[in-house]
């Protein structure tokens, strides 16, 4: 038994699916399942009740919750007091970094604003790649990082995370630097038609399904490839070695060397910040607060 295995049992506790506790944790509904089972077998207990429609706690998984929530609760707490030793009264907040998710725009905020808060230093974790996960970063809040920063919209929030808005990232259109729309110095959608385009699915984001409502209802001609989820390197490196146009935004204009981004004609944005867990813990939710206050009187 393992503590990843009890945030499981407690996810599915509350959302009575294997498949919405797995949208939750960035895992397939198959390993959540294998979880749990693996769980019940260790513990010789059935804790669900398994039917066509979802899940429900039986009898020894409603006197199992309230223990696991205590244990998970009393974890959080030593992972913050240990943190806390020998930091000389600072509290330390670990921003996590990737080649998708970028810390740099919370950065050059924070390099202006870092006397106003002489409480908190900041550390960066480069985030690893998790490829159990369909969305490897965001999986990692309140694991390896107390924050990323990260593009957000109604969709992300729906999920599992707080938001603090810092700005808007442009659409651009990603494409191979031998490609003629390379040369382009903005790409309109007219630009696009008779091509293929590579894209995240609809659901992920509400801004990209904006665009892709475009797409669909007036340039029928523009043939959308739908990517597995969201965007990895893989994704990149698709773009380049079938010269395919991929729809981007602003953080990722230099993340692959043979690709030129231009910007996409459109008015659709994009919203990023700083994002956390619906319940970071009592020292994240001090900073955020603190945070929130500089950037108002800034």
């Amino acid at each position: 038994m393992d503590i990843t295995q009890l945030q499981t049992f407690v996810r599915v506790s509350q959302y009575g699916s294997f498949t919405k506790a797995g949208e939750q944790g960035f895992i397939s509904g198959t390993a959540v399942m294998k979880q749990i089972n693996r769980l019940e077998s260790e513990l010789n207990l059935q804790l669900f009740v398994r039917t066509a429609t979802g899940t429900k706690l039986t009898v020894e998984g409603q006197k199992f919750l309230p223990y696991v929530n205590q244990i998970l609760s009393l974890l959080d707490t030593a992972i913050d007091e240990t943190r806390k030793a020998g930091i000389s009264g600072q509290n330390i907040i670990n921003v996590g970094t990737s080649i998708l998710h970028p810390a740099d725009p919370f950065m050059d905020i924070w390099k202006k604003i870092t006397a106003q808060m002489p409480d908190f230093q900041i550390r960066i974790v480069q985030l690893q790649e998790d490829l159990q996960s369909k969305n490897r970063e965001y999986a990692m809040l309140g694991k390896n990082c107390d924050l990323i920063v990260g593009t957000f919209d109604n969709t992300t929030l729906k999920q599992s995370f707080n938001a603090i808005p810092l700005g808007q990232y442009n659409f651009g259109i990603a494409v191979r630097s031998d490609n003629p729309l390379a040369k382009l110095s903005e790409i309109s959608f007219d630009d696009l038609k008779d091509k293929q385009l590579l894209s995240v699915p609809r659901g992920i984001s509400d801004k990209n399904d904006q665009l892709r409502d475009i797409i669909d209802s007036n340039y029928p001609n523009i043939k959308v490839i739908e990517t597995a989820g969201r965007y990895d390197m893989n994704t990149f490196n698709q773009a380049v070695e079938e010269n395919v146009p991929l729809i981007t935004v602003t953080p990722w204009k230099r993340i692959h060397p043979n690709l030129v981004s231009v910007p996409l004609d459109t008015d659709i944005h994009v919203s990023y910040g700083i994002l956390t867990t619906k319940f970071p813990g009592s020292k994240i939710d001090k900073f955020l607060f603190e945070l929130s206050k500089t950037l108002d009187l800034s």
